[in-house]
């Protein structure tokens, strides 16, 4: 995915960006439904029971972030 977005976004984006897929130190899926590293931009992925779980936590995420609750 990260390759993915550096062909659309290119390398600034794309160097700014977390990895993603593989599991993290708490055994999350990193990189998704989450802060990419860069401002205004969120990976998304898996299937469709995954993608419909967890757009609602990323969709929180993101009015916390227009309501001044979250800092990104």
């Amino acid at each position: 995915m990260k390759e993915a977005a550096r062909k659309i976004l290119g390398d600034k984006v794309a160097d700014r960006c977390s990895d993603v897929w593989g599991l993290d130190d708490e055994g999350e899926v990193q990189g998704l439904w989450r802060r990419s590293g860069h401002p205004g931009f969120w990976y998304m992925g898996g299937n469709l029971m995954m993608t419909r779980f967890h757009s609602k936590h990323l969709a929180l995420q993101i009015k916390a972030i227009q309501e001044g609750l979250l800092e990104y």
